[in-house]
């Protein structure tokens, strides 16, 4: 008897990340704070490559841009050929009627690639 409807992330093949946004107080993230809440959905765009290789995706909420993050290590070989990822939020750090402190997000891509 199953008490939980689970499934097998293994069998879907993707893989989820977690990551902290950066620069928060620089863009646009005081417009918008109040509307963000865990779940909310986030656009990443690929907007250039470090030296050293690690990706660095803007974080979008709407049209408003609220900050960076930066893939570094493994996840940057699976990444490496999104230009654009979906993401949600998974954990947020603010006080009451001042903007966040901190933003988490997650983010969901296809770990299997196709060979030819």
């Amino acid at each position: 008897m199953k008490l939980f409807k689970t499934k097998n992330r293994q069998e879907e093949g993707s893989l989820s990340l977690l990551a902290k946004v950066d620069q928060l107080s620089s863009y646009d993230m005081i417009y918008v704070y109040h509307l963000l809440s865990v779940g909310s959905k986030l656009n990443l765009t690929q907007t250039e490559q470090k030296l050293n290789g690690d990706l660095v995706y803007s974080v979008m909420f709407n049209t408003f841009k609220l900050g960076y993050i930066t893939i570094s290590n493994f996840s940057k070989i699976i990444l490496r050929d999104n230009l654009n990822l979906d993401a949600n939020v998974f954990g947020l750090a603010k006080e009451k009627y001042l903007p966040l402190k901190s933003l988490e997000i997650s983010i969901s891509t296809n770990a299997l690639k196709m060979v030819s």
